[in-house]
């Protein structure tokens, strides 16, 4: 209470001794802007996915990369598995067959909506009616498939009750000496590489040279894929080359990561074998957690699950891959060529407009000159030459995007430095003896940083539109990796046939580009008291 007391005490006091608080800039703006109730809705749908992106690795889906061709554009459903979607769509294709084969018996006038569904290429539709019409004659006894389809039924069924997915969690190796265990992932490559050939029992040159040859292969093949159309002679120079940069300890990451992968493959096929011969015997309940012995110094982690028990809130791709997790490890990709584009054109366009509007003359001229002569070149047009000369991969889309897109921050920075450079306190500041950048990076840019944010906020969006008009052109991220852009413009060819693999990476795009412009909307009005749409 004292201290309170007398913090109270030593406050300015007004006319009516009440304790005057402080105001600034930031506190203005914080008040002005939760007014603002679009603003404040757009501020936490940005905070919330980029929630999403940042803990993707920690949220309880499945891995975006895997592949289960099983699973092919299976569509969303909160309530059925993907074995029993699989089902249904076989079932759908037999009840087609069945239709057209005269087999399933239907209405003069239903046959004649299927044909003009097939005709106007409104394939669902068929599906939908034949697999609920044959379903209905099915249990009502009307319509029984013949032995070759029933036996296609029955296979499947087997598959979809039968099949699982088996993961190896960690590897651990025990020295036989000392006792000690060790995680095989954190040992050293040539331990590693023991290891491997003991339990392959081969020579241990034998993988010494196996893991050369496939590193050399790796390198080779990312060349070929970013220099196409050279000849042998030259893609064996560069190959040259590249082994001697990525030197000993380079390729022996790329071997060690390589090798880690052999093991856990090696385990994986002998716990399935084993697992195999146990469900056939019915002792195994799933989901599965267990530690196998895989030889006297090695022992593995597993887990199992049922592989067609999965379910697919938001259907999957072309490859079985889920779309949900498609979508948010895409939000993390996109998200951050937003944030790193911005933060790269911002930084560039700070330091040349900040030099140009303080110094004028001839800097200035130039500069400025440069940037007029930047402004005059197709934008999209340099990016994609840049992306096609240096490789598609997200460090060159990063670089790319930020390229020219620093122009608007300089011009925008330099007359922000120009209405301030013969301000008091910068006048006081040359009086005392400050350096230049001290005076411009210090005392200036700070007094301009209300006006960057506002225009970095409404840049992101801007970044995300034009990664995803690169992924449209095939220009943009590459697979495995996935960004918004990429999963709209995969799904453009099968957009009338699977449209939720369209519709939910363009709606989650949509809501986050909505929502950051809202946000830098209401930025711009709480920053700047002149405005004329201030609440």
């Amino acid at each position: 209470m004292f201290l309170k007391r007398n913090k109270n005490t030593n406050a300015a006091l007004n006319e009516f001794a009440q304790v005057v608080e402080g105001n600034s800039l930031g506190k203005d703006a914080w008040r002005r802007l939760k007014k603002n109730k679009m603003a404040v809705v757009g501020m936490i749908i940005v905070i919330v996915y980029s929630l999403l992106a940042a803990t993707a690795m920690f949220l309880p889906i499945y891995p975006y990369d895997q592949i289960i061709l099983d699973h092919q554009h299976l569509r969303p459903s909160f309530s059925k598995t993907a074995g029993e979607l699989m089902m249904e769509t076989r079932l759908e294709d037999l009840y087609f067959k069945a239709w057209r084969a005269g087999s399933l018996v239907v209405t003069e006038e239903q046959s004649a909506q299927i044909r003009k569904w097939i005709a106007d290429n409104e394939t669902n539709k068929v599906w939908d009616f034949c697999y609920t019409e044959g379903e209905r004659q099915r249990e009502a006894g009307l319509f029984t498939f013949n032995s070759t389809d029933q036996r296609t039924i029955d296979r499947l069924q087997e598959k979809i009750d039968t099949e699982f997915l088996i993961s190896v969690d960690t590897i651990i190796y025990t020295d036989l000496e000392s006792g000690k265990a060790k995680n095989l992932a954190k040992m050293e490559f040539k331990e590693i590489e023991s290891i491997y050939a003991n339990l392959l029992k081969v020579d241990i040159a034998v993988i010494e040279k196996q893991t050369l040859d496939e590193i050399s292969n790796q390198v080779l093949n990312t060349l070929k894929a970013a220099t196409p159309g050279l000849t042998n002679e030259e893609y064996a120079l560069n190959l040259e080359m590249e082994m001697d940069a990525l030197g000993e300890k380079g390729i022996a990451s790329m071997a060690k990561t390589n090798l880690l992968g052999k093991v856990k493959t090696t385990i994986t096929r002998s716990a399935e074998r084993d697992l195999r011969s146990e469900i056939r015997s019915g002792a195994v309940e799933f989901p599965l957690n267990r530690e196998i012995t895989v030889n006297e110094v090695l022992t593995a982690k597993v887990s199992a699950t049922k592989k067609h028990e999965r379910q697919y809130f938001l259907g999957t791709d072309y490859s079985g891959r889920d779309m949900l997790s498609r979508i948010i490890y895409g939000g993390q990709v996109s998200i951050a060529i937003g944030l790193v584009g911005t933060l790269t054109s911002v930084l560039i366009g700070i330091v040349l407009g900040a030099i140009a509007g303080y110094a004028g003359g001839k800097i200035d001229f130039f500069l400025m000159r440069f940037v007029d002569i930047m402004y005059g070149l197709p934008y999209m047009l340099l990016v994609i030459i840049f992306m096609a000369i240096f490789g598609r991969n997200i460090m060159n889309l990063f670089v790319a995007l930020a390229m020219v897109s620093w122009l608007t921050v300089a011009r925008m920075v330099r007359g922000q430095v120009m209405s301030l450079k013969n301000s008091e306190y910068v006048e006081a500041a040359r009086s005392m003896g400050a350096s230049t950048g001290r005076i411009i990076f210090r005392h200036m840019v700070p007094n301009s940083l209300s006006v960057i944010i506002v225009y970095s906020t409404l840049r992101v969006p801007a970044f995300i539109m034009q990664e995803s008009f690169l992924s449209f052109l095939g220009l943009g991220v590459q697979a495995p990796y996935a960004s918004w852009g990429s999963l709209v413009g995969d799904a453009v060819n099968g957009m009338t046939l699977y449209p939720w693999k369209l519709i939910f990476p363009a709606i989650a795009m949509t809501i986050f580009l909505f929502a950051m412009n809202f946000f830098g909307d209401g930025l711009r009005d709480a920053f700047d008291p002149q405005s004329k749409n201030q609440l």
